[in-house]
């Protein structure tokens, strides 16, 4: 899972201290869309980076209240390796302290469960369900997956492997109630159609997508995208269930400058089973808490205008 790495000056300034008033949480679940705090938005290298601006995840539930958030994805790179029951516990008290419930847990990056060999996809398959069991003791709701960033053999042959696998790894999220999301997260997975024909080929009921604004690499060695990201989303909204509300940058009013934030929500409205809008900020312009604050704060007044 490729990320990319941005290094700049943040403080935790009144700014960012904000909460949501009692009218936006109203409309929030009025609409019932649950904005979340997607953490690679203050923590920006796996666990034990050398990031200095990293946020102690276990502090994340707090601060992640502070900028106005009920709702935190978690992301498995940022835990250690020698997870265990005491960790989950420090973090579900964290949770339970600071007021926030876990939505997403997001995983990749280690093993394909669309592997075209059976050993190499059973392996990513039990390392993907122990990050569901991990997923289960911190009360998320789904867990989110890839299918492939780096096009090796053709589509059609890389869909029957992809079904094969996101359908045993759906099966198991289902038996500890969870859903399990796809994401647009380039490669295959970047090709909307191809995207529809897995979700039909698997045809779980908690299995559906995870709509990324931005990652619409099709293939590398020259860059080569998907053309329109609003009509990717069009073809994706009847599987959307969540969404990585990409923002890097924004202009005097307040609107991201690389996405139509209005827009994309509107294409959201067709999206049936759509609930949690994960904020995602990435930007090296402003302060990591005041991006994701702005990004939030965008949302809700696209949802309020809606």
């Amino acid at each position: 899972m490729n990320r990319r790495k941005f290094i700049h000056n943040t403080t935790f300034t009144a700014f960012g201290l904000m909460a949501l008033s009692s009218f936006d949480e109203q409309l929030l679940s009025n609409q019932n869309i649950k904005i979340t705090l997607t953490p690679w938005s203050l923590i920006r290298s796996g666990y034990g980076g050398n990031d200095p601006l990293n946020i102690d995840l276990l502090n994340i539930p707090k601060v992640a209240r502070s900028l106005g958030f009920d709702y935190i994805d978690h992301e498995m790179f940022h835990f250690p390796p020698n997870l265990n029951q005491e960790y989950i516990n420090n973090m579900n008290n964290a949770m339970e302290s600071a007021g926030v419930k876990s939505a997403v847990m997001l995983t990749g990056g280690k093993g394909d469960v669309g592997d075209k060999d059976p050993k190499k996809r059973s392996k990513a398959l039990a390392n993907y369900k122990y990050w569901i069991d991990v997923a289960s003791a911190l009360n998320c709701k789904a867990l989110r997956n890839v299918c492939g960033e780096y096009i090796t053999i053709p589509h059609k042959e890389k869909l029957n492997y992809a079904i094969q696998g996101v359908k045993e790894l759906g099966k198991y999220a289902s038996s500890k109630g969870l859903d399990l999301l796809i994401e647009n997260h380039n490669g295959y997975s970047s090709d909307p159609g191809w995207m529809i024909s897995l979700m039909k080929g698997v045809n779980l009921k908690n299995v559906g997508i995870l709509g990324d604004f931005t990652n619409w690499t099709l293939e590398r060695n020259p860059d080569t995208f998907y053309p329109d990201p609003y009509k990717g989303f069009e073809i994706l909204a009847p599987y959307i269930r969540a969404i990585s509300a990409k923002s890097e940058s924004f202009d005097k009013n307040g609107e991201e400058i690389n996405t139509d934030f209005k827009k994309m929500f509107s294409i959201l409205k067709s999206a049936p089973n759509f609930i949690y809008a994960g904020v995602e900020f990435f930007g090296n312009d402003i302060s990591r808490n005041q991006g994701s604050v702005n990004t939030r704060r965008l949302i809700e007044k696209v949802l309020r205008e809606s």
